[in-house]
């Protein structure tokens, strides 16, 4: 910007000189012009020519055709007493040559000039032709020294230097501050980030630090150290699960495997030839291997659920399939009461053996948490044609889950602590497949439960189109 204003302002001044020179100019008397018409003309007219327009700050000489001076401000007899300083005594000068070709010019405008004398000292210098194109007589120069230009100039330089330094210095304490601030919450955000362990992971980054783009960075930063602690949490309670789930398996395991080894030990020993204690052993060993194959069946399926193998589908009513697993599901219930409830001509996109899985395992979640004699289950098909789906609800008058193991109960592994009890509980696996089946149709499984009053599972498939 100061370089722009130095280059602006020394046009403008020599401009200035240039005009006042032009003005100089404009006071010659052109009749003595009008008059000159020979060298000796020329010669005979110079002084009334330079006296007519020199000044204190300029000087004046007449030039001939051949280049040379024929009269200058230094040797001209003034007509006023005032004396002339210096400036018209220093007569700056061009080559003849030079002089020459300003008169060759045919224009008859003003030439403007920057001369210098033989100490280099500078001047702007005007010129005006006397004659016309075909006939040039003489030259008129006028100058002026360029000095107090180049003082005005150099007190503006040393000027533009001082303010660039004080602006530079001004700018390096502001930028410094500026910089400490919006540099410091990264810094600490960097020290913060350095503390965060495993075991620290409820660690935050202060958001609100007055900055919008490190606000936003400190929140981002946030959120995922919130999902990384939520994953870390989760896998150790997954970890948990299933060390609860190994222990259970390990005892479920050893049981049958114990009675089934302790029968055909009983049996080798010739147990075997009293029918009554034969009878008894056989169905011990009949009994824990179904408890057994029931255990490895669950695992089999849950490990097919995680490979996500395709399975065929095709368009199923949902009514038909609660008929057909209807004669299991009332064996399941025993004593318990079984109600059905189903809209007719509702299909869905399914596979049918495992919807036929979905119902069992919850009937049997809901046989297990309700009263042999007076337990009620119900199981209703509609469709919402509002918001195209197919539900499936089944729900019961049990003991309910509590409210603290609603988010926990498709967990694999998972059993209430109320419900660990063999009478009462499988391996906490059959409601994990549920889930697994459930988001393979792409559904979906809501839970609502009361305690002492019951439980309702409710599955929406979407309206097959």
């Amino acid at each position: 910007m100061g370089s722009s204003q130095y280059i602006i302002m020394k046009h403008y001044v020599y401009a200035s000189k240039e005009q006042i020179l032009d003005f100089r100019l404009d006071n010659i008397d052109k009749n003595i012009i009008s008059k000159i018409k020979s060298r000796q003309d020329v010669i005979k007219d110079a002084a009334s020519i330079i006296s007519n327009i020199v000044d204190r700050d300029v000087s004046v000489a007449v030039i001939d055709i051949n280049g040379k001076v024929v009269l200058d401000s230094s040797k001209s007899k003034l007509p006023y007493k005032e004396k002339v300083p210096d400036a018209r005594n220093v007569i700056p000068k061009l080559i003849p040559y030079e002089y020459k070709q300003i008169l060759l010019q045919n224009s008859n405008s003003k030439v403007y000039k920057i001369i210098k004398d033989k100490n280099e000292n500078e001047s702007i210098g005007a010129f005006l032709k006397i004659g016309d194109a075909s006939n040039r007589l003489a030259l008129i120069q006028i100058s002026t020294s360029t000095q107090e230009i180049h003082n005005i100039l150099s007190i503006q330089i040393i000027i533009y230097l001082i303010a660039s330094i004080l602006i530079l210095i001004i700018g390096i304490v502001i930028g410094k501050k500026v910089l400490g601030s919006t540099l410091a919450p990264l810094y600490n955000m960097a020290d913060t980030v350095e503390k965060i362990t495993i075991g620290q992971l409820n660690m935050r980054l202060r958001e609100n630090n007055k900055q919008v783009e490190i606000d936003r960075l400190s929140i981002a930063f946030n959120d995922m150290l919130e999902r990384i602690e939520t994953s870390f949490k989760k896998e150790k309670k997954i970890k948990e699960k299933m060390r609860s789930f190994i222990s259970d398996a390990s005892h479920e395991l050893r049981t049958p495997l114990t009675s089934i080894h302790g029968f055909v030990e009983v049996l080798l020993r010739g147990a075997a030839k009293n029918e009554k204690q034969l009878n008894l052993a056989l169905n011990t060993i009949l009994l824990e291997s179904d408890r057994l194959e029931e255990l490895v069946n669950e695992l089999l399926v849950l490990n097919k659920s995680d490979q996500k193998s395709h399975v065929e589908m095709l368009d199923e009513d949902i009514s038909d399939i609660v008929c057909e697993v209807y004669p299991q599901l009332k064996i399941l219930a025993g004593e318990r009461k079984l109600e059905l409830n189903l809209e007719k001509n509702v299909f869905i996109y399914a596979n049918r053996n495992q919807i036929k899985q979905v119902i069992i395992n919850i009937v049997q979640n809901a046989i297990q948490h309700t009263d042999s004699k007076n337990g009620l289950i119900n199981i209703n098909s509609r469709e919402n044609v509002k918001e195209s789906l197919v539900v499936l609800e089944i729900k019961d008058n049990g003991t309910g889950i509590p409210k603290e193991d609603l988010n926990e109960i498709f967990d694999r592994f998972f059993r209430s602590d109320s419900h660990r009890a063999r009478k009462s509980g499988g391996y906490g696996l059959g409601l994990s497949i549920v889930s697994s089946i459930v988001d393979a149709h792409n559904a979906e499984i809501k839970v609502n439960s009361e305690i002492g009053k019951g439980t309702s599972f409710s599955v929406y498939f979407k309206k097959n189109q």
